[in-house]
């Protein structure tokens, strides 16, 4: 989900550019813009929203649009700090801000999105400090769990990169939630990519998986910004885009391999051709049974489908 904003004036917080759409009711608080790595090949969204340049912003400055929120959503009980990777904020400054946050706003949750690397290079005894100071859950971009399909798109990652760091997050008590990116495998890889996320999965049972599709935005579709990275490969031959029916063989390829796990399984964003959402344990075969039903669909049905979903960030 995207929210452009900028100061106005003293009276008006600053807004993360995304948040996650589990996060629609939070508290959006702004540590960092931008993205401090901005190298995947499949993304290249800041820049194209316009934040090209990565920057920190200070701490009375956070902690000033914390005091405009609690009057401004005195009720607000969730909260999610942006942009990419608040954490480059630095752990202690982090922690301050989260503590006087709930200092200020009695909120039930805290929430941000993290980089694997981050987390790593911080270590498990800083990610303790991140959940004493009120850190609830992280939201991870897992994007695939094999290692070529990762290195190919520069995410700058390993699967076990992410597993050792969703360990020390559960062992901190602190809710994970991975995103995984249909069709990052393109037409060519797209079985080991498929493959390798489930079993990192499977491993590593982590609180909740969000599913997304890949958005190849640009190239002459008319929307304003920087095009997708991604073309360029395209335009090369070194990258296979997938189908939309590829993406949906995708999604039951990865239900079926996933095990029955205490993990919440959910397609929560409109850019997925079959959302589904259930948990892993108790529903899978359910929402697998879904997925079936829409491919029995006939072929001029569920080309329609493609095309009135269309492609959305």
């Amino acid at each position: 989900m995207i929210h452009k904003g900028r100061n106005k004036g003293e009276k008006t917080p600053e807004i993360p550019t995304i948040r996650p759409p589990s996060e629609w009711r939070s508290i959006l608080v702004r540590l960092t813009r931008g993205c401090k790595w901005n190298r995947c090949r499949f993304c290249g969204i800041y820049p194209h929203l316009g934040v090209p340049n990565f920057s920190i912003r200070s701490i009375d400055e956070v902690k000033h649009d914390i005091d405009l929120l609690h009057i401004l959503r005195p009720r607000g009980e969730t909260v999610f700090f942006g942009d990419a990777d608040p954490l480059e904020i630095g752990v202690e400054t982090f922690c301050r801000i989260a503590e006087y946050l709930r200092s200020t706003i009695p909120v039930k949750r805290l929430t941000c999105y993290a980089r694997v690397s981050t987390l790593l290079r911080i270590g498990p005894e800083a990610v303790k400090d991140l959940s004493r100071s009120g850190l609830n859950r992280v939201h991870l971009g897992l994007e695939s769990g094999d290692e070529q399909v990762l290195q190919f798109h520069r995410k700058g990652q390993t699967p076990g990169m992410v597993a050792k760091v969703a360990d020390w997050l559960k062992q901190a008590g602190i809710e994970v939630s991975f995103y995984v990116l249909l069709g990052l495998g393109g037409q060519d890889r797209w079985r080991e990519h498929i493959a390798g996320t489930f079993n990192l999965i499977n491993q590593t049972e982590p609180d909740f998986v969000r599913i997304r599709r890949l958005w190849l935005y640009g190239d002459g579709s008319g929307l304003p910004g920087t095009e997708c990275p991604l073309w360029k490969e395209i335009r090369g031959g070194s990258f296979n885009p997938q189908c939309p029916e590829g993406t949906v063989q995708e999604l039951h390829f990865l239900l079926d391999g996933l095990a029955e796990l205490k993990t919440f399984f959910a397609c929560d964003h409109e850019n997925n051709y079959v959302r589904v959402a259930g948990m892993l344990k108790s529903d899978r075969q359910e929402m697998l049974a879904e997925v079936e039903s829409f491919l029995t669909l006939s072929l001029l049905e569920r080309n329609a489908h493609y095309t009135a979903v269309g492609s959305r960030i």
